[in-house]
């Protein structure tokens, strides 16, 4: 066992005793702790435990700020649009959208768009296009693909073309233009919200590896020839061994009316333990173990969805907590009471103590 763990091991059995004690090892062996070294743990333990109360009294808004800013920066800097097309020029995109193909050159003029890509012609691995030619993905927000009332393009397939960009139409005006690459593919749902306006979603991703992911859901309305953001949810985070706080929270839409988001998630605490010829990874049983349903009502004040976390197991800080980005704070700050209860238990004391250890060696 490590040092940090082998010290907090020794702070769990004074803490729980305040007296000295003798460990054995084997028949004959003996360790006796000395006062100087009960003392020095003793006061390891006191910093801990006014490390994490500081970190818990910390204002939560400017927590959820920091760990947010990632997230709710993608989700607000798509770009809005305001260009109508010519009858002719609307024909073309009608055609594009029932083929699924259309030439670089058009899409770059009718788009205003010299980013668009030639190399963007694999609708996916068993058709590509000629060069010149780009994918097309059609998503018609209503029963009847030929209304081209209110849709979306993608130019060029979001799931294999790094630069595809995702276009809404309202009829003929082009309202808004976002990122249309998804490493999973672009999954674009849509519902008429309880005022009869078309709300619009999909999953951003920001991460992808081994053991390690983290999408958002991104909601997005149609209100008077524009396309206004209006929730940012995260759809899945997940981080895993060697890191000190596994976590996974996975979301899925469960109703539109109103929008009912399931969320299921847990939470352990790792540490590293460093053998001679290895390092083998030591986990904590899950000290969150869930799942919990969040209720979303438009509020036209602020023109956003707004979740009724109150009558749900989660804050929406808690929530942000399983983003993989810097929010060990945040964590901190939203499961304080959790922590600060943890600490009362035996099995779980020397884990709480070990997490605070790093997070304030780390600063």
């Amino acid at each position: 066992m490590n040092k940090i763990a082998g010290l907090l091991s020794l702070a769990l059995l004074i803490s729980c005793t305040h007296q000295p004690k003798t460990l054995k090892s084997g028949s004959n062996s003996q360790f006796k702790t000395s006062h100087t070294e009960q003392q020095a743990v003793k006061d390891t333990v006191v910093q801990l435990e006014e490390f994490l109360d500081s970190i818990g009294h910390l204002p939560q808004q400017v927590l959820e700020k920091k760990a947010d800013f990632e997230a709710d920066s993608a989700f607000r800097s798509q770009k809005q649009l305001d260009t109508s097309l010519s009858e002719k020029d609307f024909g073309t995109i009608k055609q594009a959208a029932l083929r699924g193909v259309m030439p670089v050159k058009v899409a770059r003029r009718i788009f205003h768009n010299n980013d668009i890509s030639y190399s963007c012609n694999m609708e996916n691995v068993f058709k590509t296009y000629k060069v010149g030619l780009i994918t097309v993905n059609y998503y018609p927000f209503g029963l009847n693909k030929h209304d081209f009332n209110e849709f979306a393009l993608s130019i060029g397939d979001g799931g294999h073309c790094q630069n595809a960009y995702l276009y809404f139409f309202s009829g003929n005006r082009i309202i808004a233009r976002h990122d249309g690459y998804n490493h999973d593919g672009l999954d674009l749902g849509f519902y008429k919200d309880a005022d009869g306006k078309t709300v619009v979603y999909y999953d951003r991703n920001f991460c992808t590896g081994s053991g390690n992911w983290w999408d958002n859901f991104n909601f997005y309305k149609y209100d008077n020839n524009k396309l206004i953001p209006i929730l940012d949810e995260l759809e899945n985070g997940n981080i895993q061994p060697p890191y000190f706080r596994a976590r996974w929270l996975e979301s899925t839409v469960e109703s539109t009316h109103p929008l009912t988001i399931k969320m299921v998630y847990y939470q352990s605490f790792n540490q590293t333990v460093s053998l001679p010829d290895t390092n083998i990874y030591e986990s904590s049983t899950n000290f969150v173990d869930d799942s919990t349903v969040v209720r979303y009502a438009w509020d036209e004040k602020s023109k956003t969805l707004k979740g009724n976390y109150e009558q749900s197991k989660l804050s929406k800080a808690q929530i942000m907590s399983y983003y993989l980005g810097d929010n060990e704070y945040l964590f901190i700050n939203s499961y304080y009471k959790q922590l600060k209860h943890m600490l009362k238990d035996d099995k779980q004391r020397k884990w709480v103590l070990s997490y605070l250890e790093q997070m304030k060696t780390k600063g």
